[in-house]
């Protein structure tokens, strides 16, 4: 009881949705790999976190990553940190695909003016 009083005292933090990505990366160092990605928001037109899962097509090794995305409502941008598990080095990769599930910015309108007193 005392600890579900105390989380409802929390602040409730933003909660962003997550967004997905199926794109190609290429390895600093001369390969290309093709994988999935999660982005830590829902929004076009904003930077995200992403991770990933690629497969090193020329080492055909996996590939784990995190990276910092550019998001759009159909494509993504990524630059990104992977570890590749055949050789358990680090490498560092420019990604780019396309997303699902990513909103489109919201438009904000202008309030209408007001009409003057003496009118």
């Amino acid at each position: 009881m005392a600890a579900a009083a105390a989380l409802s005292l929390m602040p409730v933090a933003a909660k962003a949705d997550p967004s997905f990505g199926f794109g190609i990366s290429f390895i600093i160092g001369g390969d290309v790999s093709v994988g999935v990605r999660v982005f830590s928001d829902d929004e076009a037109e904003r930077g995200a976190l992403a991770l990933g899962l690629d497969y090193k097509l020329r080492s055909k090794a996996w590939r784990p990553n995190i990276g910092a995305a550019y998001l759009d409502e159909d494509f993504y941008v990524d630059l990104n940190l992977g570890l590749d598990l055949s050789t358990n080095e680090l490498d560092y990769g420019i990604g780019l695909g396309l997303t699902s599930g990513v909103n489109a910015p919201v438009a904000v309108t202008p309030p209408s003016p007001r009409p003057s007193p003496g009118a």
